[in-house]
């Protein structure tokens, strides 16, 4: 059962404040899933929350991580930070998380001191009026289609409230483009700590970066007979912002070939400034003899 939104989020600000073990290593935990997979968006922040407590005032700008194996949601995760390098206006740290001395996770990430600059960006299609189907309700309904009975609370990523345009489309709907846009908040005041903002976007990201890479075709992320997981993940963090306010991103997938996708996002703030950005390679298989077929 989720907790309520407050504990929820309460709930995963905790799981990124990690437990120190030894030198430049950092344990955490995950709640319990019930695909048996730890969530991918969980160990990438994480794994930024283990290099930024190497690191001084400096905030991350740039992440680039791999997904090795699927996590095990019972066993704590081990996080090896090691120091590349420290430079006058850049820093370096290479993240590998483990368990039980395997490696699931590895993350390269860079921070930038606060350094004034030249500053443009494309046009922000920031709407109005804050609004969609919240993201809970169109994953209960792909669940149901597959002949579960959870109701929308009952689902899990409660910390987060997330709103999708047009609804959220996961298993079967006529093909459209590949598109999503959607706001996205935390349930709840964060702490003031900008890293923590930057990691929990880094959560957000892996949720819906790969649906609309799903969109052109004639199944869904979710339909009988479909393997997706995430293959590797990038985030650039071009500006300070709060997550605890919405954030509107606007997604969409270029292209799926040879069994992989790929997903891209730009994160807006309501102001309109293009606060990061993000890239998603995942794997897209599908058994032809396992998928359901189309009604009719």
């Amino acid at each position: 059962m989720s907790s309520a939104p407050g504990s929820a989020l309460a709930d995963l600000v905790r799981r990124l404040s990690l437990e120190p073990k030894g030198s430049d290593v950092f344990t955490g935990t995950s709640d319990p899933a019930p695909n048996g997979r730890i969530f991918g968006g969980l160990v990438f922040a994480q794994a930024l929350r283990a290099a930024q407590a190497t690191v001084d005032e400096r905030l991350p700008h740039s992440a680039h991580a791999y997904f090795l194996r699927p996590g095990d949601p019972e066993r704590p995760i081990d996080y090896e930070v090691d120091r590349i390098r420290d430079g006058r206006s850049f820093t370096t740290r290479r993240v590998v998380a483990r368990q039980d001395d395997e490696a699931i996770f590895n993350l390269s990430v860079s921070f930038h001191v606060e350094e004034p600059g030249p500053q443009r960006q494309i046009d922000a299609p920031v709407p109005e009026e804050i609004s969609g189907e919240p993201y809970e309700v169109g994953l209960s309904r792909a669940i149901r289609s597959l002949g579960f009975d959870i109701p929308p609370e009952k689902i899990g990523f409660r910390a987060l409230e997330i709103l999708v345009e047009g609804g959220l489309d996961m298993v079967e709907a006529p093909p459209r483009d590949p598109e999503l846009r959607c706001w996205i908040r935390t349930r709840g005041r964060l702490p003031e700590d900008p890293s923590m903002h930057a990691a929990l976007l880094a959560y957000a990201s892996d949720l819906t970066i790969m649906i609309s890479a799903f969109h052109p075709l004639d199944f869904g992320v979710m339909s009988p007979g479909v393997r997706s997981a995430s293959l590797d993940h990038a985030i650039w963090l071009h500006e300070p912002f709060r997550l605890d306010d919405w954030i509107y991103a606007v997604q969409d997938g270029p292209v799926v070939s040879r069994s992989r996708g790929m997903g891209r996002a730009l994160f807006y703030s309501r102001e309109g400034r293009l606060v990061a950005s993000a890239v998603q390679e995942g794997l897209i298989r599908r058994s032809p003899a396992r998928a359901a077929p189309k009604p009719t």
